[in-house]
């Protein structure tokens, strides 16, 4: 990351933006989806299952106007279809993102919000940028059609000046010699090469139709993007802005399985992380148990303890319904790891 003391390039560490239970720059390729723009209640409670049910792991929906809708277009619903967005994705157990258009709506929006979005044509509006780095929040930082990776950096710098490393890079598309913007996929690998924060990219405003979007979002997939941010509409025709690059329900559950990510297998891997955080908090509480151990002068090893937690753990598999032997094996593969890192702590290994 470009630093505001030598102008130097920091890639020794890269950040974790954390947003709710998703992690961009740790969990594999988590999926952002909703619509445009919020239109309704039931619009967005519509997609809110659709986008859960794929497996996406965040909901997005706008309720402020863009550039693109212009002051005679459709200008959103305001702080009312935030609180749409933010009932949706509560009803789903999906944490949501919006986007903020003006410094005065940071509080208030930032109150329903998880995460807070920033568009293309803000990206270089430090006032709106200060004010959402001072929310505390998770800020998604788009590129502008125009902007270097420097001035992208630099932008994302004000946010970071106030204390907020969370910030999420967005490659949503540059100006070239077409209509549309054109996603600038190198932008990816480039731009994690000059900066320690996680780049997840938006194809759905850089394409002249729908059809696109999925061969853009497996190009992302392909260079290691640390996320995706896809725009979804029950009926993308009669969609209030940017009609031709939203999916249909259906085109987006084709694209979730073409990214190989579904709701199951989703959930598999959230279950997975949290048995390793347990675990990590096990070794916490053994190690402490262990310091006690020795201040008192008691055996790291007490056969009897052991085979009576073991004990435990066969009568919890018994009412899961999950097979003991596989449940013992793979408990006493714990306690031997636990027995180990007190006998590191006392020095006799």
């Amino acid at each position: 990351m470009i630093r505001k003391t030598d102008r130097t390039i920091d890639t020794t560490s890269s950040t974790v933006v954390t947003v709710g239970d998703v992690r961009f720059g740790a969990d594999p390729m988590p999926v952002v989806a909703g619509p445009c723009t919020v239109e309704s209640e039931a619009q967005i409670k519509h997609l809110a299952e659709v986008v859960s049910a794929a497996g996406g792991r965040m909901l997005r929906g706008n309720a402020v106007a863009t550039l693109s809708s212009g002051p005679y277009g459709f200008q959103g619903l305001g702080l009312d279809g935030v609180r749409m967005l933010s009932e949706a994705g509560r009803s789903v157990g999906l944490p949501v993102v919006t986007q903020i258009a003006e410094p005065r709506e940071a509080l208030a929006v930032s109150e329903l919000v998880d995460m807070l979005e920033i568009s293309s044509g803000n990206m270089q509006n430090f006032e709106l940028l200060r004010a959402v780095g001072q929310t505390g929040l998770p800020v998604m930082l788009k590129r502008g059609p125009s902007a270097t990776f420097d001035e992208w950096l630099w932008a994302a710098e004000y946010v970071l000046a106030e204390g907020n490393d969370q910030v999420v890079l967005c490659e949503r598309g540059i100006r070239a010699f077409e209509r549309t913007d054109t996603l600038d996929i190198a932008a990816v690998p480039a731009v994690k090469e000059k900066s320690h924060l996680p780049v997840v990219v938006f194809p759905s405003h850089a394409v002249s139709d729908r059809h696109s979007v999925g061969p853009l979002a497996l190009a992302a997939q392909g260079v290691g993007a640390d996320g995706l941010v896809v725009e979804v509409h029950p009926d993308p025709d009669k969609a209030a802005m940017n009609p031709i690059g939203q999916l249909d329900p259906a085109g987006f559950d084709g694209l979730m399985a073409a990214l190989g990510i579904n709701r199951l297998r989703g959930q598999v891997d959230l279950i997975d992380r949290d048995i390793v955080r347990l675990l990590a908090r096990r070794r916490q509480l053994t190690a402490a148990i262990g310091r006690v151990k020795a201040v008192r002068g008691m055996p790291i090893y007490v056969p009897a303890r052991e085979e009576e937690l073991l004990e435990v753990i066969r009568e919890e598999a018994r009412m899961q319904g999950v097979d003991e032997g596989y449940v013992t094996s793979l408990f006493e593969l714990v306690l031997a790891n636990s027995r180990a890192a007190q006998r590191r702590e006392r020095g006799e290994e």
